[in-house]
């Protein structure tokens, strides 16, 4: 299919991503289905993490595609749109990370079900995600497409689709991605701007960070109970942190990240970072 990045995760760990190392013992064996279910996705998507994420600790053997960020054609061909991530299992092709999160785990083809417990309905969390959200805008949209390491952004017209489509303040979306009101060249003046703010803006992160050191339970999962998909949707989050230099995650949040980065087999951004 034209427009897909066909990376291995060993290669993209070779060129930036910190791996996850070996010393978590899989919760369960490995599980190779047959034939191999792929998913098709971006690095850097939280959703699609959240993906890739269950299935690594579900220890499933898959195949990863990463598609380039501008390519309309694959995701459309498959599923009518642009959207990502998309899982193929045989004659299955699912959008939607929840949705496919659920069906894998209730099917006894990728091991054993139930895995992944309900989200617990806490509101601190989404709390906490709503009130970082523009900084986490401001310090990661711009090294997203700065960064080398990202496959779907390995060519420029990735990076400048990204950067149409995704909004820095003042701006609302609808207003960011009309060239009338914001053109181009406005649009890549605002993200280099945002990249020397970040000195401005790393405190109100760091303040951020250090309220989850309380609120996650421990390593093993955020929420008292056990892993969740609080946990899947947490983490998918918290991911890109990794990628801003400077960053400081406190000790049992660095933990949680990277207990779950060797579990899930999803590597961390540390070595990348800007």
């Amino acid at each position: 299919l034209r427009g897909i990045m066909m990376w291995s995760v060993l290669a993209v760990s070779a060129i930036g991503m910190t791996a996850p190392a070996a010393s978590v013992t899989p919760k369960v064996a490995r599980v190779v289905p047959s034939p191999l279910p792929t998913v098709y996705v971006y690095d850097h998507c939280p959703f699609c993490v959240r993906v890739r994420l269950a299935l690594g600790i579900k220890n499933v053997k898959h195949n990863v595609n990463f598609m380039a960020n501008d390519d309309v054609a694959t995701p459309t061909a498959m599923v009518g749109k642009k959207i990502a991530p998309i899982f193929v299992s045989g004659d299955l092709i699912m959008p939607e990370s929840l949705d496919i999160i659920e069906y894998v785990d209730s099917k006894d083809e990728f091991g054993p079900t139930g895995m992944i417990k309900p989200a617990s309905g806490r509101t601190d969390f989404k709390a906490w995600q709503k009130k970082v959200q523009e900084v986490m805008r401001q310090l990661v949209r711009p090294r997203y497409v700065k960064a080398v390491g990202f496959p779907e952004f390995a060519q420029k017209d990735g990076r400048m689709a990204f950067i149409k489509n995704h909004q820095l303040p003042p701006y609302e979306k609808a207003e960011w991605k009309d060239d009338k009101v914001v053109p181009m060249d406005q649009r890549l003046a605002l993200y280099d701007e945002a990249l020397t703010k970040s000195n401005e803006l790393l405190p109100e992160l760091n303040a951020a960070l250090a309220e989850l050191e309380d609120m996650i339970h421990c390593p093993e999962c955020a929420t008292e109970g056990g892993l969740s998909l609080d946990d899947i949707d947490l983490w998918s989050r918290l991911r890109s942190v990794t990628l801003v230099k400077g960053a400081v995650l406190p000790p049992k949040v660095r933990a949680y990240m990277e207990y779950f980065s060797e579990l899930g087999d999803m590597p961390l951004y540390d070595s990348m970072a800007i």
